[in-house]
C-alpha cells in the first residue's frame, strides 16, 4: 500500500501539470467582414388605380385615382445609394351621366411647399386615396414619403365645388384618428334624420 500511494501522488501531479499545459479557450469571436450590398436597378412602386362612387351636394360622383410610377421624372435615392422611381397620380371625379367634373396629375413636385429639402430630394410621392365628402370640399389624404420606410409627410387635398385645389399638412396624429369617438347606433341616426 504504501508503494501504491507514491504512484497515486505522481499521477495526480502529472495530471496537474498537463491540464495546465491546455490551451486556454479564446473568448474572441471572429465573424466575417459585413459586405454592403450593391443597389440594385432602380425600385418601382407597383402601380394602383381605385374608383369609388360618393354622394356630393345630392349628386351622384365617381373618384379615380390611379397611380403610376414615371420614369420621366427625377428618381431619388436612399442612403445606400439605391435609386427608387417617383410616381405620378391622376385623379378624375366624373359626375353620373360621365362628364368630367375634375382631373389632373399631381407629382410631388405639387406639394413642394408643404415638404422640407429632406423629402424634395430623398422622398416620392406614395400615397393618394379619397378621404371623405364634406358641404364644400371632396379631400383626399396625400403623403410624400421616403422609400420603403415608415418616415412620410401627410397632406390634406380638398377639391372645391368650383374645381379648385388646396393642400394643408395634415396636423392631426394617428393617436387622435384612432381615438377618436365612434357614434353609437342611435348617434348615426339622429344625424341622418337631421340631414334629411
Amino acid at each position: 500500500m504504501k508503494r501504491i500511494i507514491p504512484f497515486i501522488v505522481i499521477a495526480l501531479l502529472v495530471g496537474a501539470v498537463v491540464s495546465c499545459n491546455k490551451k486556454k479557450k479564446q473568448d474572441v469571436i471572429i465573424a466575417p467582414k459585413y459586405e454592403k450590398p450593391e443597389p440594385q436597378g432602380p425600385i418601382r412602386t407597383d402601380n394602383y388605380k381605385d374608383s369609388k362612387p360618393f354622394k356630393w351636394q345630392d349628386r351622384d360622383y365617381v373618384c379615380t385615382i390611379e397611380r403610376i410610377a414615371d420614369d420621366s421624372l427625377p428618381m431619388v435615392k436612399d442612403e445606400t445609394g439605391q435609386l427608387f422611381v417617383d410616381n405620378r397620380v391622376k385623379v378624375v371625379i366624373s359626375r353620373a351621366d360621365g362628364s368630367i367634373f375634375f382631373e389632373r396629375l399631381f407629382t410631388k413636385a405639387t406639394f413642394n411647399a408643404y415638404i422640407d429639402d429632406d423629402f424634395r430630394k430623398t422622398g416620392i410621392l406614395e400615397g393618394f386615396v379619397f378621404d371623405k365628402v364634406e358641404p364644400n370640399e371632396v379631400r383626399f389624404a396625400c403623403s410624400v414619403s421616403r422609400p420603403q420606410s415608415d418616415e412620410y409627410i401627410p397632406l390634406i387635398l380638398a377639391v372645391t365645388r368650383q374645381g379648385n385645389i388646396g393642400i394643408t399638412k395634415d396636423l392631426r396624429l394617428d393617436t387622435e384618428i384612432e381615438d377618436a369617438p365612434v357614434a353609437s347606433e342611435e348617434e348615426e341616426e339622429l344625424v341622418h334624420a337631421s340631414e334629411d
